[in-house]
């Protein structure tokens, strides 16, 4: 009964919000919840740098009203703050309030009105791979990458700290979410760094990315059973080919896309969730049914946040 509702839901938002399949690079965030307001929560806001002072956040916080329990909230991070801000709604916020242990909600967004900022979280989100200086260059539109270890740093040492001077939090439920290159940097935290949060939230993670470079990673990874994984995909795109780029890509960048995209098999998440999971690692793999990369986006986040709050099966 539950796969049967999860799959009605779903299927009302592909149709309700086809847009968001590909959501264009120039797309605006305009008013949000953070705005406009959610009952049962407050919305804190601040801003951090780079250490090179390149790149610039804005961090949105979402506070709970409510007394915080004995063992304070639980806490989320999700990267994209911008795209995340604008699929979170005051409804899915006033059922967050009611739960048992509702959650800290950490926004870390580029401080700009984009949705996407591409060439900041292309180099944020993606580890450094061997070959120096010029390895560190995107197969799709020769973008900068291999910043993770700095940005992991950042959210460490000055975003962490300010979230947690604004509510009491609990030290042991701590949330890291990434969608696409999102998820490149999740797993890459959790291979290279697994005692830095409790879980690890990856929506479509693009496994493709470098070659695969995250299965080489996985394959040396800490032993860590005791970390909780939630990776989700969408069932639209059966196939690398059938993913359709954004309108106006350079076709040159679009060859690239594709030719990346065989490195790894279609089913590369699932076949890394039976692997985690047969080296002791909890983890949860779900199917989204009928929706598209873009997607996976808005549907993975109340799923995260329902589980992170102890109510799962509202998310269901």
């Amino acid at each position: 009964m539950r796969r049967i509702l999860l799959a009605i839901v779903l299927l009302g938002a592909a149709v309700l919000a086809p847009a968001s399949a590909q959501p264009a690079l120039s797309r605006r965030v305009g008013t949000t919840v953070a705005d406009t307001g959610a009952p049962g929560y407050r919305f804190e806001q601040f801003r951090v740098d780079s250490a090179d002072g390149q790149r610039h956040y804005r961090v949105r916080v979402a506070v709970p009203t409510r007394s915080a329990p004995p063992q304070g909230f639980p806490v989320a991070y999700l990267l994209d703050g911008n795209a995340a801000l604008m699929e979170v709604d005051a409804a899915l916020l006033a059922r967050l309030a009611d739960a048992s242990r509702p959650p800290v909600i950490a926004f870390i967004a580029y401080d700009s009105d984009l949705r996407i900022e591409a060439d900041s979280r292309a180099f944020d989100y993606t580890p450094r791979r061997p070959g120096g200086d010029d390895a560190q260059r995107d197969a799709i539109g020769g973008r900068s990458n291999g910043g993770a270890d700095a940005f992991l740093a950042l959210i460490e040492t000055s975003i962490a700290p300010r979230v947690q001077a604004l509510a009491a939090l609990d030290g042991t439920r701590r949330a890291l979410w990434g969608h696409s290159y999102g998820g490149v940097f999740v797993l890459h935290t959790l291979f290279t760094h697994p005692r830095a949060f409790d879980l690890y939230a990856a929506a479509d993670p693009s496994l493709w990315w470098g070659g695969g470079h995250l299965l080489k990673e996985e394959s040396t990874r800490p032993t860590a059973t005791d970390t909780r994984v939630l990776l989700w995909v969408g069932d639209a795109e059966s196939s690398s080919e059938a993913r359709q780029p954004p309108p106006g890509r350079d076709p040159k960048a679009v060859q690239a896309m594709r030719q990346a995209r065989r490195s790894v098999p279609p089913d590369a998440t699932a076949q890394m969730a039976a692997r985690l999971r047969q080296s002791g690692m909890p983890v949860t793999f779900t199917t989204l049914p009928g929706l598209s990369h873009g997607q996976t986006l808005g549907a993975s986040l109340p799923l995260l946040l329902d589980e992170l709050s102890g109510d799962p099966e509202k998310g269901r």
